[in-house]
């Protein structure tokens, strides 16, 4: 491997206690595609002080580095530009008001203006939980992709995708039917009751949903020996008066 040297760091002015692994693995994951992961960068280590996430890149890289650190901040509509998007949104989700991407020698190479979030009374919680929902598309340049699905209850939700490959197969299932998705992370209770929170759940994976018309449901169970619904000369509207208080 080539040699290596500390080139840049992500502070974070927050003591590295009051930071979760999983959240900081979720800091480095966005640091090193922001870096890009064609330039190979490596973590160097932590610094206590501030919780600085150093990070090394070969040195033949280091222009590539440069260039899209450039790109980042001058061109908003790049992939680097997302990453430092996604950092400033996780910032402002974790009350950390300042942050700085620095170079080795000490020089500020980004100043991130944290997403202040609102203060909102939502009860939130870690866990792992599936939805029924209708594709309704996918966005993303490179290995994180947003996934965004109405589900039954007409909310529209957005769940990360990290794996390629499923992405690639949920776009058969665009606007076609209902798919059963496995996610993990922080949801959140609404009016409504619990649903994922916007690009704090990553998509482990899913199931497509079999669709059948509920009068065909009810003509077979019709059919079924020792079924009382056999008895009733229309099954369906039976049901659905019973349902609706007719």
């Amino acid at each position: 491997m080539a040699k290596t040297r500390y080139d840049y760091k992500l502070r974070l002015h927050r003591d590295p206690e009051r930071i979760t692994m999983e959240r900081l693995a979720e800091y480095l994951h966005e640091f090193a595609r922001l870096l890009g992961i064609e330039n190979a960068p490596h973590f160097k280590g932590l610094r206590n002080e501030s919780t600085g996430l150093m990070a090394a890149v070969p040195s033949a890289k280091a222009r590539g580095v440069t260039v899209r650190l450039h790109k980042a901040k001058s061109d908003p509509s790049s992939a680097a530009a997302g990453h430092l998007r996604t950092i400033e949104s996780m910032l402002g989700q974790d009350g950390i008001k300042k942050a700085e991407l620095e170079s080795a020698s000490g020089k500020v190479v980004y100043l991130f203006r944290p997403e202040v979030q609102a203060q909102e009374d939502v009860a939130r919680i870690y866990q792992s939980g599936s939805i029924d929902g209708t594709v309704t598309g996918i966005r993303g340049a490179d290995d994180t992709m947003q996934l965004y699905v109405r589900d039954r209850r007409d909310r529209d939700l957005n769940i990360t995708i990290r794996d390629e490959e499923l992405a690639r197969s949920l776009l058969k299932q665009f606007r076609h039917g209902f798919v059963r998705l496995y996610v993990r992370g922080i949801w959140i209770r609404g009016d409504d009751g619990w649903m994922p929170e916007a690009k704090r759940c990553l998509l482990e994976r899913y199931d497509v949903l079999e669709e059948s018309p509920l009068t065909g449901i009810f003509a077979a169970l019709a059919e079924a020996k020792g079924n009382g619904w056999a008895l009733e000369r229309d099954p369906y509207e039976m049901w659905r008066s019973i349902r609706e208080g007719d």
